[in-house]
């Protein structure tokens, strides 16, 4: 094969090549006159070749765009190239399509620029798309201010209708105080001067009247408690569990003088907190261990703290008294809620409640594991920056561990 052959072969298979491409591939003077237009260009701008080569660059440039043509051509004559520029341009129809461009100098075998190929790309679909994604994102985000803002209004209510139902049940609470002490005095009073000439029935009904006084006095003193949580302004200093644990059992010693306990009490941390919102969840987490072990030989009651790897302090009472069905476990925490009868254990379902709303008011969380006849674990937790550290992280750890 001669070198020409080779030539002639080496040419006809670019041009194939060229002719057979998605892009329109053409090339233009540095003026900007069109000297070659492929197959695909003729499909994308609408102009065959003998309509196009000849012409200048400008047939299918928007007017308004004519500039940024001298402004490319003058970025060739420096030797530039121009990648994936996106531009507008026009087809012979007069519609607007969206082009990416690739422009690169030509130069001839004295190293000297003397055309430019340009590469187009139709990237209309692709741009319509980004545009409609566009709208679509700019609907999507003033959907979620407006949900938002609705969000926000409806937080705000319900913030308003709980502080009113807390100062409803603090109002109701107190009221019915008054008309608590005239009952509970005159049932004082007919016991003390009538009880004996009652007989047995008349006994039974002033007994179970003076125990549901009593209760709806506990229930009162409990509504008043919770309804103050709401309201009442967290003081955080530094508290000791251990001596907390250590006085809510000598308050409740009285109720468990015969009773066969054994403790287990692990050295807790100090911890930065309300001493008195906090005293309450031990009293109440104690009581109940006290309480649902009552049928037990020996109750077994375990009180400990666990560290997590993100600083948080986990506190746990366990105990191995009746325990609960995790079937009903929503219900736990709620208040009025109760997942043992009246006459089994006594109680108004609002200790766990207030539980609760202490913890979760100290930035913690509560749960609780549980099965029938095999005892139960409650746990609350405290968040990192609730941990005193003035004894140091490893006396702190062995006090745990000990």
């Amino acid at each position: 094969m001669t070198l020409t052959d080779s030539t002639v072969g080496t040419d006809t298979l670019m041009a194939a090549i060229i002719d057979s491409s998605d892009d329109a591939i053409y090339s233009k003077s540095l003026d900007g006159t069109i000297l070659s237009w492929n197959r695909a260009a003729e499909l994308i701008y609408g102009y065959t070749a003998s309509e196009a080569i000849g012409n200048t660059m400008l047939l299918v440039v928007p007017p308004e765009r004519h500039q940024e043509v001298e402004d490319l051509l003058l970025r060739i004559r420096h030797g530039d190239r121009v990648k994936h520029f996106e531009t507008v341009r026009l087809r012979k129809d007069g519609s607007s399509i969206d082009v990416s461009i690739t422009l690169s100098p030509v130069k001839d075998t004295q190293g000297r620029i003397t055309a430019c190929s340009v590469v187009a790309r139709d990237i209309t679909d692709r741009k319509r798309a980004e545009i409609e994604i566009l709208a679509l994102n700019r609907d999507l985000e003033g959907r979620v201010e407006l949900r938002t803002a609705e969000l926000s209004r409806a937080m705000g209510k319900l913030a308003d209708s709980v502080k009113e139902l807390e100062a409803f049940a603090y109002s109701v609470s107190h009221d019915l105080r008054a008309p608590l002490r005239h009952l509970d005095g005159f049932l004082s009073l007919l016991i003390k001067r009538s009880y004996s000439n009652l007989d047995d029935s008349a006994k039974h009904y002033v007994d179970c009247t003076l125990q549901a006084s009593k209760r709806m006095g506990q229930l009162i003193d409990d509504l008043l408690q919770f309804s103050r949580l709401g309201r009442d302004e967290i003081h955080k200093a530094p508290v000791d569990l251990n001596d907390i644990v250590e006085q809510v059992r000598r308050e409740l010693e009285p109720e468990t003088r015969d009773r066969s306990i054994h403790w287990d009490i692990s050295r807790l941390p100090e911890v930065a907190a309300d001493q008195a919102m906090l005293r309450q969840v031990i009293e109440n987490f104690v009581a109940n261990a006290l309480k649902f072990t009552r049928h037990c030989p020996t109750a077994e009651i375990e009180i400990g703290c666990k560290p997590e790897p993100t600083g948080e302090l986990v506190f746990f009472i366990r105990d191995n008294g009746v325990g609960f069905d995790m079937r009903y476990y929503s219900k736990l925490f709620e208040i009025f809620q109760r997942l043992h009868g009246e006459q089994e254990f006594e109680g108004t379902g609002i200790g766990l409640a207030i539980v609760r709303r202490v913890v979760e008011r100290h930035g913690g969380r509560v749960w609780a594991e549980g099965a029938v006849g095999a005892g139960a674990t409650f746990y609350f937790s405290l968040p990192p920056d609730s941990s005193c550290r003035e004894r140091g992280s490893n006396e702190l750890e062995a006090n745990l561990v000990s």
